[in-house]
């Protein structure tokens, strides 16, 4: 629903409270989601990735998803070991890959590529 400014006014008038309108695009949910085509999708996961190297980072590891043809990029905090192997607790509200959870402990491990994977 589209709500003019002279509407939104007269809400904030009738109510007592500020109404804000707001582009659902522009919420801090949409702000961090990034989405990629097959193709561009190792670019795009490597440029994020390169947060990690950032000292504020060293606890969180970019991990790579994948169930079935359905793949998801997720920040991990590392709970044991390292940005090259351990368990961590999963950063991210999964959108795609719904056996997934905030908070949900997970195994990973880098490949030779530099990929992390979750790993089962």
């Amino acid at each position: 629903m589209v709500i003019s400014n002279k509407l939104l006014k007269q809400m904030n008038d009738y109510y007592g409270q500020e109404y804000i309108k707001r582009d659902p695009l522009e919420s801090e949910e949409a702000k961090n989601i990034v989405y990629s085509c097959k193709e561009h999708g190792k670019d795009t996961y490597f440029s994020i990735k390169k947060m990690e190297r950032k000292r504020s980072m060293k606890n969180y590891v970019y991990v790579w998803f994948k169930k079935r043809n359905v793949s998801e990029k997720m920040w991990v905090v590392i709970l044991k070991g390292n940005q090259k192997a351990g368990e961590g607790r999963l950063d991210n509200v999964p959108k795609h890959l719904m056996h997934l959870e905030l908070g949900q402990t997970i195994k990973f491990k880098t490949d030779k590529e530099g990929i992390t994977w979750q790993s089962i």
